[in-house]
C-alpha cells in the first residue's frame, strides 16, 4: 500500500484559528508618532505643519442673513444651518452659500 500520498494530504491546507492577520511586534516601539508637547501639555508645533487657518469676526450684514453662524469663526469653515443650509465664511468674514445640493425625491 502506498502511504505517500496520505502524508502529504494536509500539505497547505491547515488553517490558522483566531483572526489569522498581521500582528504588532512587542516592544519599546510605539505604532503612533511621537507628538511634541508643550509645557502645559498642548501639541506643540510642528516645523514642517501647514499654517493655522485665522479666527475672523463674522460681517454683520452676514450675522444678520445667517444668524445661526457665531460672531467669531475660523476662516474658510463651514456652517450648517436650518434646513441643511450650508454657508462658508471667507477670510474676511462674509458668509455666502457653500455647496448646496438638490436631492431627487
Amino acid at each position: 500500500m502506498d502511504t505517500s500520498r496520505h502524508d502529504n494530504r494536509a500539505n497547505g491546507r491547515r488553517r490558522r484559528k483566531g483572526g489569522g492577520g498581521r500582528r504588532m511586534a512587542h516592544g519599546p516601539r510605539s505604532p503612533h508618532p511621537h507628538i511634541p508637547l508643550t509645557d502645559e501639555g498642548t501639541p506643540a508645533a510642528i516645523p514642517d505643519a501647514p499654517p493655522v487657518s485665522p479666527v475672523v469676526f463674522v460681517s454683520a450684514e452676514s450675522r444678520e442673513r445667517y444668524p445661526w453662524v457665531p460672531a467669531r469663526v475660523i476662516a474658510g469653515s463651514v456652517w450648517r444651518g436650518p434646513g441643511h443650509e450650508r454657508v462658508r465664511v471667507d477670510e474676511n468674514g462674509h458668509a455666502a452659500p457653500w455647496k448646496t445640493v438638490q436631492r431627487a425625491g
